[in-house]
């Protein structure tokens, strides 16, 4: 069972969401919330190619563009902090320097799960269009990741996309020690183009499960069809509240639901999505 969730705040409708989802959670639990606030200090204070007598004038706008930062951080966490207090969630809070996915991955390792926008904009000062902290952390990051579009349905299922690969079994072990099947009923599915091997696949990741007296509905699917679209449909067929998968490995048949699949999912799914690569 999960004791505490990190979230990362940078302001963002996505981060907003993500808030409000690890609120449902530590409800659901009895967890603790981390709110992490982060002033990405390194790129503010990047080196810059500048003309003659424009030190003086560079040096004035990276310690007004620090300050917003700290202001903007407080803010973000004193939001955070009232947020919990009304839904009576405890909480803690940090406020960090330096890079932004850095940062992350050293503070995940004091908690469970790590949960961020499925956009993120950490380098608000800097930058307005979202960047790759998401992508850092998820390829890198000592615990699991669960990325938050700006709007989350209820769902009525948990949907685990299997392949049988290390980044899947890997996935699947580390949402299994989690808790989180509790929150919905399971369904696990498994695209190959016989369905003889997707049966297959699904049956080892149910048997695993049932070594930990979990419950999950197979459902192994035959077609060449790109397998990130059958994913979508089975997300939107079983009213997901949630997608289980690994993240980020080799684009081959075997490991269908990495790279590209990765980044497709996190562009278009409706639905939070538990990663772990």
């Amino acid at each position: 069972m999960p004791r505490s969730i990190m979230v990362g705040l940078d302001g963002s409708v996505f981060s907003k969401a993500a808030v409000e989802l690890g609120i449902q959670w530590a409800q659901r639990f009895d967890l603790m919330l981390v709110g992490l606030g982060i002033i990405d200090e390194p790129t503010i204070v990047k080196p810059e190619p500048m003309p003659l007598g424009g030190a003086a004038f560079k040096k004035d706008l990276t310690e007004t563009l620090l300050a917003e930062a700290r202001h903007r951080v407080d803010g973000l966490l004193e939001q955070f902090a009232l947020r919990c207090a009304e839904a009576q969630v405890s909480c803690k809070l940090l406020e960090d320097v330096g890079g932004p996915a850095e940062q992350i991955m050293l503070e995940a390792q004091r908690y469970d799960l790590i949960m961020l926008g499925r956009e993120t904009y950490f380098h608000f000062e800097t930058q307005h269009q979202a960047d790759d902290t998401l992508r850092e952390v998820v390829k890198n990051s000592p615990r699991p990741v669960v990325a938050v579009p700006e709007a989350v349905r209820p769902g009525q299922a948990t949907v685990i996309a299997y392949d049988g690969s290390l980044q899947a079994a890997r996935t699947l072990q580390a949402f299994c020690g989690t808790g989180l099947a509790e929150l919905h009923p399971l369904h696990i599915i498994s695209v190959q183009p016989e369905h003889l091997a997707a049966a297959r696949q699904v049956d080892r990741a149910i048997d695993f499960l049932s070594f930990h007296q979990i419950r999950a509905e197979p459902h192994p699917i035959a077609s060449s069809e790109e397998p990130a679209e059958i994913v979508m449909k089975q997300l939107d067929a079983l009213d997901a509240g949630l997608l289980v998968m690994g993240a980020y490995g080799k684009r081959t048949l075997k490991e269908f639901l990495f790279g590209s699949m990765t980044r497709k999912i996190l562009n278009e799914a409706s639905t939070p999505v538990f990663l772990y690569h």
